[in-house]
């Protein structure tokens, strides 16, 4: 399962940050070495920016700033002599892409160690790096990182731009997202009864109902749950005081009303009955009738 990346910008600490729910990338607004970039990536935020494939070399070059000229952003990553391989700190990984280098780079073949900057102009090497030396002085590129030691428990966390992947031995890689942000519902009204819960009190999933004290009746759904909108299902319950006002209104209605001004409305069907002076007339003449007779 891949974490869906969200992204913002904000300005935080002299420096830009691009938040998603892998790690936060940052860069420095002042140009140091290579040695002092890294030394402020590790005291401000976790170490300098590592670049694992071409899609996470291309998200880092979206979220830097354009610029037309040197000096552009150090990467973490150094070759130590020219018959060794190029290494990124922290993991020791040895990743190079095919389509990384500029054209003609990397050419440093006179002093040792070289650094790598990464292009961000307007021109056809947008994206590509170059090869330079240390001592020269470029802006740092940072991440914050995600991984921590409870999110894989015994496995290694392994972290990329859009995901966290949690390693362990003898068995497949596992991908995990944050943890999301815990629903609550609104606690719920029940000064005249008790509240029963289950999963919690008013957390996602809850299912709660409303025994009300002697003297008083329910109001509302018998049994509701805290749902993903943080919003309870079907009426919230209460208790309501079994004083009642009985209204009667023409024609057999009737109306209940309780101290809580929530009333219930019935009809009381009866038949017609007829009016006296029309019972007197049919009588009368079933009497006249029978004397005929």
């Amino acid at each position: 399962m891949m974490v869906t990346l969200l992204l913002s910008k904000c300005i935080s600490g002299g420096s830009l940050a691009e938040v998603s729910f892998g790690w936060t990338y940052r860069y420095s607004n002042v140009t140091m070495t290579w040695s002092e970039a890294r030394e402020w990536c590790q005291t401000h935020y976790t170490d300098m920016v590592v670049v694992q494939s071409q899609d996470e070399n291309a998200a880092l070059v979206s979220f830097l700033p354009n610029k037309n000229h040197s000096p552009y952003y150090w990467l973490g990553i150094t070759k130590t002599h020219k018959d060794r391989n190029w290494i990124w700190i922290g993991n020791n990984s040895t990743w190079v892409g095919e389509e990384s280098w500029a054209e003609n780079e990397p050419n440093n073949n006179q002093s040792w160690p070289v650094c790598v900057e990464l292009y961000v102009n307007a021109r056809a090497n947008r994206g590509k790096w170059n090869d330079e030396k240390c001592q020269n002085a470029k802006y740092a590129v940072c991440y914050q990182a995600q991984c921590n030691a409870t999110v894989c428990g015994r496995g290694r966390c392994q972290e990329a731009v859009n995901n966290v992947t949690c390693l362990f031995e003898g068995d497949a890689c596992q991908t995990v997202a944050p943890v999301p942000p815990a629903v609550e519902c609104p606690p719920l009204f029940h000064p005249n009864g008790y509240l029963r819960c289950a999963e919690g009190n008013h957390t996602l999933n809850s299912t709660c109902q409303v025994t009300c004290h002697p003297g008083f009746l329910r109001i509302g759904s018998a049994e509701v749950t805290c749902g993903m909108t943080a919003v309870w299902s079907g009426p919230r319950p209460a208790c309501a005081s079994y004083k009642f006002l009985v209204v009667v209104v023409g024609c057999g209605a009737f109306t209940f009303c309780c101290s809580g001004c929530m009333c219930i409305s019935w009809m009381k069907s009866r038949k017609k009955q007829k009016p006296a002076q029309v019972r007197s007339a049919e009588e009368a003449a079933r009497l006249s009738s029978e004397l005929k007779e």
